[in-house]
């Protein structure tokens, strides 16, 4: 499964950085305590993000593009509607399996982080 190309990808990766350095300052604040304890919860928004970010750049592969039915190969001039309905399905079971484990992992370091600091 595959439904962007490598300008796609390089953005995604791009964004996740982002969101992880957002969240390493976030709990660098929580430690130092420019930022009380009862905020780390936030954490799990760009920590979901970055998650989420990586994942689809590492599989090619857009969330919201699959669950739109469509797919954008920019480098190539490809962009299009996703005719298939098993593989619209397919795309679409495989967009909310990326999104769960973004949740999840999120979830995870935000609560590993809640109790350490």
């Amino acid at each position: 499964m595959c439904n962007i190309g490598e300008r796609e990808r390089r953005r995604r990766y791009t964004y996740a950085a982002a969101a992880l350095v957002v969240a390493g300052a976030f709990v660098l604040s929580v430690a130092i305590g420019v930022v009380p304890h009862e905020l780390v919860p936030a954490l799990f928004v760009p920590l979901a993000l970055a998650t989420e970010w990586y994942l689809q750049a590492s599989k090619s592969f857009c969330a919201f593009l699959a669950l739109v039915g469509r797919y954008s190969f920019e480098d190539a001039g490809e962009r299009g509607t996703v005719s298939d309905p098993d593989a619209r399905a397919a795309d679409q079971k495989y967009a909310v399996r990326i999104t769960a484990i973004s949740v999840v992992v999120a979830a995870l370091v935000t609560t590993v982080v809640f109790v350490a600091l």
